[in-house]
């Protein structure tokens, strides 16, 4: 039986100077009370350190150590936490002040629920907010999509301690798709759901998003979906087994780095920066990257429909750009 509170928190975080303060705040004004919040200081070189420190409450526990990485991060703190249930937060998001009470009151209804997710808002980096992310929310919905694309966002998920004792911690050698694992695993032992509504903030800063980035995380996504397979058909998988060169040449075969898949990862990718600055109403930055993915896709439906949209809302004022977006989310 554990003595512990009823949820850990478990918040990485690597230079995160500029919102760290109004993520760890929103925390502490949870109106669920009863967590520990667990901070891993990830080697930071910023003021990171010294603003978590500027924080008093006793439910924080800090811990600090060199540089090691997201995944082992994020072990270390499933290592000491001693809650019922994990929370999962990061450092540049912020939980509204429901958050945890909603999700522990439906774990609490719905005890063969393992993990449990909710919709959420996007923030720009001055903190506005532009979009309303939606998830399937039924188990047998997020579990067909689980074969296509992450069902959770992973900032925003709290689920039971069990889970990581049965199924395992975050696996290290996947790369950055450690959390789309996870929840494959969780779902193959346990049911997951979302709440439909927004309990989240999580910010988009443009300048964190990377061609580099995306194409790893493309490829990790497609090993991840690859063991899961394997689980499915013989009941375990190989990546214990696997040396990391095997895992390179698996990576390969199933995502080669060909100028032609970096090349539609390169136009996803310049084309979503588009569309988060176009919501943003940065549109001379959009225009910037739309024409990027123009010079990748010239016949990219999509892309020639947001060029309209941005140029409707460049040569009206401001108010009447508000006015012809809401317009046009009226009629989709």
């Amino acid at each position: 039986m554990r003595q512990g509170p009823k949820i850990s928190v478990v918040m990485p975080v690597y230079n995160e100077e500029k919102y760290i303060g109004e993520a760890i705040e929103s925390i502490l004004h949870q109106t669920f009370e009863d967590f520990e919040f667990i901070i891993i200081n990830d080697g930071s070189t910023d003021r990171t350190k010294s603003i978590i420190s500027s924080f008093s409450d006793a439910r924080i526990k800090v811990l600090t150590q060199t540089n090691k990485g997201l995944t082992q991060s994020l072990n270390k703190g499933l290592s000491v936490s001693t809650g019922e249930y994990i929370a999962r937060m990061d450092g540049n998001d912020i939980s509204l002040p429901c958050r945890l009470q909603k999700q522990v009151e439906y774990l609490e209804s719905h005890p063969r629920i393992g993990l449990v997710g909710a919709y959420y808002l996007n923030i720009d980096e001055k903190g506005t907010e532009f979009k309303t992310y939606r998830y399937a929310t039924d188990d047998k919905e997020i579990r067909r999509i689980l074969w296509t694309d992450c069902p959770f966002c992973h900032s925003l998920v709290i689920y039971r301690t069990q889970c990581i004792t049965e199924v395992g911690d975050y696996r290290e050698r996947i790369g950055p798709a450690e959390d789309y694992d996870l929840w494959f695993r969780i779902s193959e032992k346990f049911l997951v759901a979302n709440i439909p509504e927004p309990l989240h903030k999580v910010r988009v800063t443009v300048t964190g998003i990377t061609l580099k980035n995306r194409i790893n995380q493309i490829r990790a996504a497609c090993l991840v979906r690859y063991l899961a397979q394997q689980r499915k058909d013989a009941g375990r998988d190989d990546l214990d087994q696997m040396k990391d060169e095997e895992i390179g040449m698996l990576l390969d075969s199933l995502l080669p780095k060909t100028k032609k898949n970096v090349r539609s990862v390169s136009y996803s990718t310049a084309f979503y920066l588009a569309e988060v600055l176009y919501c943003t109403h940065d549109y001379f930055g959009s225009f910037r990257h739309l024409v990027s993915a123009f010079c990748l896709n010239p016949f990219s439906v999509r892309a020639l429909d947001l060029f309209g949209k941005i140029l409707l809302c460049s040569i009206l004022r401001e108010r009447g750009s508000k006015f012809l977006k809401r317009v046009y989310r009226n009629l989709l």
